[in-house]
């Protein structure tokens, strides 16, 4: 009998340090969602989901051949300064332009093959009335 004690013991400890995890678990996701490291991962993927737009509007078969793209890929991307309706970013880019010879690109940076390899890229974002960020400016311009 004495042994079943220590079971319902045991048993009733996990059940009070469950209670208290899921009591205390809404204000410790609540201040990690309100935490800067949210903020930080939020605007990051916001800003990769844009370059990805910005890039994919020049693989468009309108866009004169010295600016037209086949491929792109974003290597990363770091928050160089944030407000509340502003950021700057610094963006690592690689590309294929369409004729690499002909492209406006060229002499940015080095070339490997029929790539461009590592471009960067400082992204001016801004936030618009409809609390969207958008791409205002790029250095180099793009």
């Amino acid at each position: 009998m004495e042994d079943y004690r220590w079971i319902y013991l045991i048993i009733l400890l996990q059940a009070v340090f469950l209670g208290a995890a899921l009591f205390f678990g809404q204000d410790l996701t609540l201040s990690s969602a309100q935490s800067g490291l949210y903020h930080e991962s939020h605007i990051r993927e916001t800003a990769g989901e844009l370059l990805h737009e910005y890039f994919g509007s020049y693989e468009d078969r309108s866009v004169p051949s010295d600016s037209r793209l086949i491929g792109f890929v974003i290597e990363d991307i770091k928050i160089r300064e944030e407000s509340s309706d502003s950021a700057v970013l610094l963006a690592s880019v690689s590309f294929k332009p369409y004729d690499i010879d002909a492209s406006r690109w060229a002499f940015l940076a080095t070339r490997d093959g029929q790539w461009i390899k590592d471009l960067r890229l400082t992204v001016y974002l801004e936030r618009d009335q409809s609390g969207r960020f958008s791409i205002v400016h790029t250095d180099p311009s793009i």
